[in-house]
């Protein structure tokens, strides 16, 4: 456990799923072991953004401006989550810094639309490989699950 009284523990078996894109649910997380992907999807092509290991963090986004999750989050190993809740960061930031990180998470997300509209030029950039038609439609048919 952490310093701040309030997280959680929680444990995922692979192919759990973290959250979804638009949920409301705005809290952070510290992965403490194993490994997660975060993902979008477009109909039923899953494009994997990045992967997630021991000492990272997830949702800071959320967490930060109180905005509906923006990607998927999936284990793709058994792992063990700190979830540490939204009313925690009122209790240990200062007002300043949060306003701050929310303006941070403000630019990033309207970054991250102009990419997906708009697309991004690669050039001798390594980037996260795509991954199978197998995978694609296993992942699709976890996030369909929950929907």
């Amino acid at each position: 456990m952490s310093d701040f009284g309030g997280p959680l523990t929680l444990s995922l078996d692979k192919d759990e799923l973290v959250c979804v894109a638009g949920d409301q649910e705005v809290d952070l997380y510290k992965v403490r072991s194993g490994k997660l992907m975060v993902f979008v999807n477009d109909g039923t092509k899953i494009t994997p953004l990045a992967y997630l290991g021991a000492g990272e963090y997830l949702g800071e986004l959320s967490f930060f401006d109180h905005k509906p999750r923006s990607a998927h989050v999936v284990a793709i190993e058994p792992c063990e989550l700190i979830k540490i809740p939204v009313n925690e960061l009122e209790k240990q930031a200062p007002k300043w810094l949060i306003t701050m990180a929310s303006h941070i998470a403000q630019k990033i997300r309207t970054t991250d639309e102009l990419i997906r509209t708009k697309g991004i030029r690669r050039q001798n950039v390594e980037s996260i490989k795509p991954l199978s038609i197998e995978d694609q439609r296993h992942y699709y048919q976890i996030i369909e699950s929950r929907l």
